[in-house]
């Protein structure tokens, strides 16, 4: 009994061993992307999860985004927005890069980040929120990514909100 016991005790070694080594070789890829011509960091940047914020209303909507993003530059923020790589088919029948976001939402093209396809955009979003020590205006409580990014699950770091009578009615204090 005692010699089974020690070769599941190597075993167990052998496949931790194997697992750590496997975790360590693999080729380690960008937790966040900033957006593409963001060189440093503007005053009172706030990340905006883009995607869930064209929800807010009863359909998505561009206006909701937009009002979204007036009421925050009111309050004195500098949004950045984080798109998925489908926002353009969401919204309409293409895809939507920077560029022709930055046309529909009134924000500088700097500002914003179209994450690639395949490329999960709460991971980049949490990635730079968590990397910048910012805040993040989603709906979204990221309940499958408080492991790997802990600052998510801080009080006040996720500001939701909703469209109500034409206006943004924010969750949370700004």
């Amino acid at each position: 009994m005692r010699d089974l016991n020690l070769i599941a005790l190597a075993g167990s070694a052998a496949a931790l061993f194997a697992l750590l080594w496997w975790f360590k070789s693999r080729k380690s890829r960008p937790q966040s992307a900033p957006p593409k011509t963001l060189r440093t960091l503007p005053r009172n940047t706030i990340l905006v999860d883009g995607s869930n914020v064209l929800h807010w209303g009863q359909e998505p909507s561009f206006k909701v985004l937009s009002r979204v993003l007036r009421g925050l530059e009111q309050k004195g923020y500098t949004p950045i927005v984080y798109f998925d790589a489908n926002v353009g088919y969401v919204l309409d029948d293409h895809y939507y890069d920077e560029d022709k976001l930055a046309g529909r939402i009134g924000i500088p093209v700097r500002h914003i980040c179209v994450v690639d396809k395949g490329v999960a955009a709460d991971e980049a979003i949490l990635g730079f929120a968590s990397a910048h020590r910012l805040r993040v205006v989603s709906n979204d409580k990221f309940r499958d990514w408080r492991v790997q990014f802990p600052h998510a699950a801080k009080k006040g770091v996720l500001v939701g909100g909703a469209w109500r009578d034409g206006s943004v009615a924010w969750r949370g204090k700004l």
